[in-house]
């Protein structure tokens, strides 16, 4: 059987098709599909424009269609920051929905962060450390004790969103950068959970950002693994980003040609987490929140269910 997602982010739409088998237990990704919509770019003194909000729709639209090659038993649409922290948010979702013809889930800051730990967790071992997410508009921050997820933070500061507010060119100059870092540092020290006076000495990361990072790394460091980074590998690249400039540049643009305005801005928020945190190395997982949503989300649903036990009262049945 095959199951859909769809993930409005503030940089990208992505669509996920999953094949899932009979028992519900194992899934592979048939497709994964994004579309660069830019939906941040379109929000103006905090709400997103009528502009934006046809560009949210078409691109959902899209996907829809894409999906429905597939015939999936079922597509769900959710978004994240880039919806979630706008002061028109529940009439852009509405206007969306109604031009895509679909439902969309609005994730909290703790669903999101909670689902990045339950789809990492499902690939790769987690025992104690910190996972972290660095999407457009928001990073999301959480704590694993004994492989749980005990304490989370959501920081209102993004790659994409980092750039509209700090950066004046493409790349950042080296006081642009470290205004990013102050940012995540002083959001770190402000979270009422006390995020920041744990340590740890493994980070692992999930979303497009962290990827990126860690295949430029792979590129400009021969041997590197695409999986795996040290914290002298991170400031590294910081040392590359201003001092072979056009080196960097040239990688980003071998690896996610995308994100040339923003991965620098994400590489400055993963220098600050692995200083705040005191960790060595980061490992890059192969799940992450959209399959956390299958999982959590679908999945989980369906086999309650069939048990007759209560359903997730927030899905959503987007309308291929």
């Amino acid at each position: 059987m095959n199951y859909g997602v769809i993930d409005v982010g503030s940089n990208t739409v992505r669509l996920c098709v999953y094949d899932v088998s009979a028992d519900g237990k194992k899934f592979k990704t048939i497709m994964n599909r994004k579309t660069m919509a830019g939906l941040a770019s379109y929000v103006r003194d905090g709400k997103i424009s009528e502009e934006g909000i046809a560009v949210a729709a078409e691109s959902i639209g899209k996907c829809l269609k894409r999906a429905s090659y597939l015939k999936p038993v079922r597509v769900d649409v959710f978004a994240t920051a880039v919806l979630r922290n706008i002061s028109n948010s529940a009439q852009a979702i509405a206007a969306i929905e109604s031009e895509a013809h679909c439902s969309i889930v609005l994730l909290s800051e703790e669903d999101e962060a909670h689902l990045g730990f339950v789809g990492a967790s499902s690939r790769d071992a987690m025992e104690n450390g910190v996972l972290i997410d660095i999407g457009g508009g928001s990073s999301e921050v959480t704590l694993i004790v004994n492989s749980n997820d005990v304490m989370r933070a959501s920081l209102p500061v993004g790659s994409l969103s980092s750039y509209k507010s700090h950066v004046s060119d493409i790349l950042p100059t080296e006081e642009e950068f470290s205004s990013i870092r102050r940012a995540v540092r002083d959001l770190l020290d402000a979270d009422a959970h006390g995020m920041s006076e744990h340590r740890v000495r493994r980070l692992f990361g999930v979303g497009g950002s962290i990827r990126a990072l860690a295949g430029v790394n792979a590129l400009m460091l021969d041997g590197a693994s695409e999986r795996d980074m040290a914290h002298e590998d991170a400031d590294r690249l910081v040392c590359d980003l201003f001092e072979r400039r056009r080196a960097f540049l040239d990688a980003v643009l071998h690896v996610s040609p995308e994100r040339v305005h923003t991965i620098a801005c994400g590489l400055s928020i993963l220098v600050e987490l692995f200083d705040d945190f005191d960790a060595s190395t980061l490992h890059v997982c192969a799940n992450g929140v959209r399959e956390g949503y299958l999982i959590d989300r679908m999945l989980k649903t369906c086999t309650n269910a069939r048990k007759g036990l209560p359903t997730h009262v927030g899905r959503a049945n987007g309308t291929a």
